[in-house]
């Protein structure tokens, strides 16, 4: 697909404090504190910024979808107050046995968002901290960047083959204005 390079972040351990049995309400949204200065320098790259998450609380009736839509409202009014605007959030709903496509490691969330934000995934990088973040974005043939923020330091992910391992998103924002990932 032809466009432009876009920017894929992962939500909970990247943007936001890691929960075991995952964020339920806003109440337990916590921003890591260099979020906001990552994301101020994600917003002068000049590329589409779109959040992939995998939210099977709501498959697993621990959540309501309405919910999560009040999560990722806060994300996208916060992001805008710090410099970032986030074109759009991709979830799944579904638990991780459903066999659906939209389920990272599965593809069809970046598909989705490639074809209306028209972004060329190959040219593409993605922030993740697990392996299903990393594999997906394989598959994609993006550029995969690793934090070690929420799962990113667990053995599962130490054995990932990616283009960069860093500390947080704001060292993967660095990383990424460093290398030239996503200029035009």
């Amino acid at each position: 697909m032809s466009g432009q390079p876009g920017l894929f972040l992962d939500r909970d351990g990247v943007i936001n404090q890691y929960v075991f049995e995952s964020v339920r309400s806003a109440d337990q949204f916590r921003y890591y504190d260099g979020t906001p200065k990552a994301m101020r320098l994600l917003g002068q790259l000049d590329c589409p910024i779109v959040v992939v998450t995998n939210q099977s609380a709501i498959g697993r009736g621990w959540t309501e979808a309405s919910q999560v839509d009040k999560i990722h409202h806060r994300l996208c009014q916060d992001a805008l107050s710090w410099g970032a605007t986030i074109r759009s959030v991709e979830y799944c709903p579904h638990l991780p046995d459903a066999g659906c496509a939209c389920r990272k490691p599965g593809t069809q969330m970046f598909e989705r968002a490639a074809r209306a934000h028209e972004i060329d995934l190959a040219r593409s990088v993605m922030v993740g901290d697990s392996p299903c973040d990393m594999e997906a974005a394989e598959r994609l043939g993006m550029t995969r960047i690793l934090v070690e923020t929420g799962r990113g330091e667990t053995p599962q992910s130490a054995s990932l083959e990616v283009d960069a391992r860093v500390v947080d998103l704001e060292a993967a924002a660095r990383w990424i204005e460093q290398h030239g990932k996503l200029s035009g």
